[in-house]
């Protein structure tokens, strides 16, 4: 047994020492049951009592507690206490990761890109915890290496991390390794392999509970790819993702049910899935949800939801705003929206989006959008120097017509051929004009056949009657009236009215073709239902004259009457011989006078024209003062009426024909089954022969 000190100065250094000795021991003991075993608040937090947590962690972390300031930023981000504070667990989530805290690292990292939009930060805490053989941090920078996002593009090291931390039973590693390889194989990278590595990758960490894998895999079975095609197992696995709560799944399996793809078509249920997906915020269904209110399908129609819903997606996404934009500002005219245009629009062009700034701008130039010309022209033109087809073309008529921007055919013309070299069509039409008419000359007008010629065979209606008008009329060389009925043919089939007059001459005349009178009736009826004046004329002199139709001076007046009131002299002056001769209609030489008046106001050098006014002044000597003077008064109020088939229905029903029975000059008479024009009366003053 030792001895004990007995010197007392000897033991008060013993007892000191002792003292010091324990109080260290002390202090490590607190250290060491710190670092050991969480602070009270960590354990609250552990526990799930996050109110009582909260002010316990905040005061730990001030003393620089890994595990509380760790617990506290998780805190912070998710909000369960309070209002999210995102900046604030970045600073708590760095701190705990300098200190080594792998978890922290990771979380630094996403709220990295998050909150600071610093990738490359994002992408050393990924890094570092990935060393420390963290899975998410592996899958995170995987992706990352992958697209070169923050850091180089390293598509051997991305794919190595992502397979590592796939290997480690990451279900959210699987997948995006299953996404990779397959990208890899669509570019046709043989690192891609086959896709069905890709679906077994889907199928595991679908097993493990990933539903964005399940949704991928049931893509793999809808086209066949690394799996048999089968709709129905595709759509059971959307089903299965879709109620593990995964959107975009629920969006799918709602377009299956809308199509009919491996499930009954029940637009009802693709209603209640699109829902699903809406109120978690997926906007292609928000759209997709509008478009069936508004249409009444699967649902109760219900325009006031249908546009909350498309408000709520334009506000969420820039390409849904794109989409909304050519909705209200170019859909279907039942559908058009100034405000919503205007406003959709505007965050799309924001965006970059240049079709987007194009609509707008020409919104604003027409009118039709809220704005002015001044920004509707800026619009354009940025649009245009941005490279968007049909805001080049824009800005070529914008400086044909001098509107927005001097005029200058020549900056016209540039803009015109970017655009045509674009694609447009309308741009390649117009280009030609241009060549053809702004700057004439044999190279241009060669020039001008090219881009007839290309616009034209893109389907241009326009392009196809000018080359046919160039080939007719030899303007570019030897006339090829053969060519030019083929392009003819083209427009005419477009409903473009002066090609269907034009190929209609050439089937009377047999210029290019075979001569055919029916079938040149028919395309002169086509040219004529579309207003044009001469067509009608021709029309009613086929008519008149039984070419290609039976004779029917009844028919033949309503056609000249319709083309008279537009303004057409022939049709007028024939109009007129028909109120002369009491001919189908009573007599009327007041009306007569009227026609023949309009008729030979500038007769020119037509024959007909010429005879009109030599009528007219026989005319005027035999009808009363009084009667004159209402011509006058008539001829005063005439104006040449627009196309309105509406307007054009009520004039035909006002006309008073002759019946049957009357037998008035130039009548037909009942002879035989099939009526004859009765030959005119002898030649004098009551002769319209005579007159004409």
């Amino acid at each position: 047994m030792p001895r004990l000190v007995a010197d007392p100065a000897a033991r008060r250094r013993f007892l000191a020492g002792a003292a010091y000795a324990l109080t260290l021991l002390g202090a490590f003991w607190i250290i060491a049951a710190s670092c050991g075993t969480p602070e009270r608040g960590a354990r609250l937090f552990d526990a799930g009592r996050l109110e009582e947590a909260r002010p316990l962690l905040a005061a730990a972390a001030l003393r620089g507690s890994v595990p509380s300031s760790y617990r506290l930023g998780l805190l912070l981000e998710s909000g369960d206490d309070g209002p999210p504070d995102l900046r604030r667990a970045l600073a708590l989530y760095r701190h705990a990761a300098t200190k080594g805290l792998v978890a922290a690292m990771t979380r630094a990292g996403d709220l990295e890109r998050a909150v600071a939009g610093d990738d490359a930060a994002a992408a050393r805490f990924y890094d570092k915890a990935a060393r420390r053989d963290d899975p998410a941090a592996m899958a995170r920078l995987g992706v990352m290496l992958f697209t070169g996002t923050g850091v180089p593009a390293d598509r051997d090291a991305a794919l190595a991390l992502l397979r590592r931390a796939a290997d480690a039973g990451d279900a959210r590693a699987a997948t995006t390794l299953g996404q990779a390889l397959l990208a890899l194989a669509e570019a046709g990278d043989p690192r891609g392999g086959d896709p069905a590595q890709a679906a077994a990758l889907f199928q595991a960490a679908g097993d493990a509970g990933e539903p964005e894998a399940l949704y991928r895999l049931a893509d793999l079975y809808a086209t066949g790819k690394g799996v048999p095609r089968d709709a129905a197992k595709a759509a059971t696995l959307r089903r299965k993702a879709a109620d593990a709560g995964y959107a975009p799944a629920a969006y799918a399996l709602g377009l299956d049910y809308l199509s009919g793809q491996g499930v009954s078509a029940y637009p009802l249920e693709a209603a209640r899935l699109f829902t699903r997906a809406a109120e978690a915020g997926h906007v292609p269904a928000m759209l997709k949800l509008a478009d069936m209110y508004a249409a009444g399908l699967g649902v109760f129609r219900d325009t006031h939801r249908a546009l909350v819903l498309y408000d709520a997606a334009g506000a969420a996404s820039d390409t849904a705003a794109a989409t909304l934009c050519r909705l209200f500002a170019a859909g279907p005219e039942e559908r058009r929206d100034a405000a919503r245009a205007a406003r959709f629009c505007a965050k799309a062009a924001a965006a970059g989006d240049a079709p987007s700034a194009t609509l707008l701008g020409l919104g604003m130039v027409r009118g039709r959008l809220p704005g002015d010309m001044a920004a509707g022209t800026a619009l354009l033109s940025r649009a245009a120097w941005a490279g968007e087809p049909q805001a080049m073309y824009a800005m070529a008529l914008l400086h044909l017509a001098g509107t927005g921007v001097a005029g200058n055919p020549a900056e016209a013309f540039r803009w015109c051929k970017l655009a045509a070299e674009a694609g447009v069509p309308e741009a390649k039409t117009l280009l030609a004009a241009l060549s053809e008419e702004e700057f004439p000359s044999a190279a241009n007008l060669a020039k001008a056949m090219d881009f007839y010629r290309e616009a034209a065979e893109a389907g241009d209606a326009e392009a196809g009657f000018a080359l046919g008008s160039l080939l007719s009329k030899g303007l570019a060389g030897p006339p090829d009236f053969a060519e030019a009925r083929k392009w003819y043919e083209q427009a005419a089939a477009a409903g473009d009215s002066r090609a269907q007059f034009n190929l209609g001459l050439m089937y009377l005349t047999g210029k290019g073709g075979p001569a055919d009178d029916a079938k040149a009736l028919a395309l002169m009826r086509e040219a004529a239902s579309r207003g044009d004046p001469q067509a009608r004329s021709n029309v009613a002199t086929m008519t008149l004259t039984g070419r290609g139709t039976a004779v029917d001076p009844r028919e033949a007046f309503r056609w000249y009457r319709l083309a008279a009131g537009q303004g057409y002299p022939q049709a007028q002056a024939m109009l007129a011989g028909f109120y002369y001769e009491g001919r189908v209609v009573p007599r009327d030489f007041e009306s007569a006078l009227f026609w023949l008046a309009l008729a030979s106001a500038k007769p020119g050098g037509d024959p007909l024209l010429v005879r009109a006014g030599k009528a007219k002044t026989v005319l005027e000597k035999r009808l009363t003062p009084d009667q004159i003077d209402r011509v006058r008064q008539r001829l005063a109020a005439f104006h040449p009426a627009d196309f309105d088939p509406a307007a054009e229905q009520a004039v035909l029903a006002a006309i008073k024909f002759l019946p049957p029975s009357a037998r008035g000059p130039g009548f037909p008479a009942a002879t035989g089954a099939r009526s004859q024009a009765v030959a005119p009366p002898p030649a004098g003053e009551a002769d319209p022969k005579a007159l004409f």
